[in-house]
């Protein structure tokens, strides 16, 4: 099968959507598919060492996110490459100008398309906080726009139920399907010697709490670094942040500012591929993710097949995987002294971290990634023979 995926975000950007367009595209090129990613150029990208071809096309920089790039008007070159490549079917991971061309493209030449859906409305206006006053107007237009996008699809996949249930509410009317991101429960279930990580970024042998991701305005952080003061009054911690956007610079003035900058470590980016991530999630005993707006969260499924409990906001798909109690700790978003009370919960009782990790285990079980590929070749699958009758 020749297959076509499309993204505005792609290694190396930093994001979700650039890691789950990759897991699709070398597990479904591992299946004997012809696979071909079309995604901005970037003065960074290396794409020599992928089992699918990278497909670049013209692009600038992204206004609202540093280091990110949007295609050119790419339509006729889009339009271009799916003349010489002829897919059986296209796979777009975003509303935007390279998946736009691929829309076009496919209604004119009557080829098959299914869209994943990875980001919640409030994610998008979280970029234009100036607007705040309007923000229920834009949300308003968003939806209409995005219904009318992805009903000019056949199929939309999105990562979990939560998702799906906005999706209906925008007017979306074409099928629609929730599919975990999935996690390779083999890789992070494992184990290492950690000695070398450890010396490798100088980290102590107290306790850690980690995050790992962007460190973007969306993702919340300043809600963490409040949070640690409080937390090191009753526990003698250290915290772990493993990510880098644009964001970096603030939190790190603000930990300054609180005197706590020593008590954190700001790792950078750790590659997703890199032999660290895992071990990082070893060395750790919790995780935090205070981002009130994941649509799933691909970092919290790899801490929790790492046996990890996890410390999250009490907002969007999240308490589909933190079940409170159970496997770590719902916190109000907005509160860091909230937030800070469950980590030293989790801290203070080793049972519990050792019972909650065991629970991350058993709820993770069910997001295996192959699985995900599995049920995503069978949405192409009932698309093309629903074009075929």
């Amino acid at each position: 099968m020749n297959i076509i995926i499309g993204t505005e975000s792609f290694a190396p950007n930093i994001s979700g959507v650039a890691i789950a367009t990759e897991v699709l595209a070398t597990n479904l090129a591992k299946s004997k598919n012809a696979v071909y990613v079309f995604a901005p150029s970037h003065p960074q990208a290396n794409d020599r060492n992928y089992n699918f071809e990278v497909i670049r096309f013209k692009s600038r920089p992204n206004p609202f996110r540093k280091g990110f790039m949007i295609a050119k008007k790419p339509k006729k070159e889009v339009l271009k490459q799916v003349l010489r490549i002829k897919p059986d079917i296209i796979h777009l991971q975003d509303p935007t100008n390279i998946c736009t061309g691929l829309l076009k493209a496919s209604q004119k030449l009557k080829i098959p398309i299914v869209i994943s859906n990875h980001f919640s409305l409030d994610y998008i206006v979280s970029y234009v906080n100036w607007l705040k006053p309007l923000h229920p107007f834009v949300k308003f237009g968003l939806r209409k726009y995005l219904a009318r996008y992805y009903n000019c699809c056949e199929w939309v996949i999105c990562p979990t139920g939560t998702v799906k249930k906005d999706l209906l509410t925008w007017g979306v009317m074409i099928p629609v399907e929730a599919i975990s991101n999935g996690v390779d429960l083999e890789r992070f279930y494992s184990y290492a010697d950690l000695k070398n990580l450890y010396l490798k970024y100088h980290l102590p042998q107290n306790p850690i709490a980690l995050y790992v991701g962007r460190i973007d305005q969306d993702k919340n952080l300043g809600i963490l670094i409040r949070a640690i003061p409080r937390v090191l009054e009753k526990i003698n911690a250290h915290f772990v942040i493993a990510g880098s956007g644009n964001d970096l610079e603030r939190i790190k003035k603000l930990a300054r500012n609180l005197k706590i900058d020593q008590q954190i470590s700001f790792l950078g980016w750790i590659d997703h591929n890199s032999g660290d991530l895992p071990q990082l999630y070893q060395a750790s005993e919790v995780f935090v993710i205070p981002s009130p707006h994941e649509t799933q969260s691909i970092v919290v499924m790899e801490a929790m097949a790492s046996g990890l409990p996890i410390v999250g906001a009490r907002s969007g798909a999240l308490p589909e995987l933190i079940k409170n109690g159970q496997n770590g700790f719902l916190y109000d978003p907005s509160d860091s002294d909230d937030l800070a009370g469950k980590i030293i919960e989790i801290f203070k009782d080793k049972n519990s971290i050792k019972t909650m990790g065991r629970k991350s285990l058993e709820i993770v079980s069910s997001h295996q990634f192959q699985e995900s590929i599995f049920k995503i070749r069978k949405i192409y699958e009932k698309v093309l023979a629903r074009r075929q009758t």
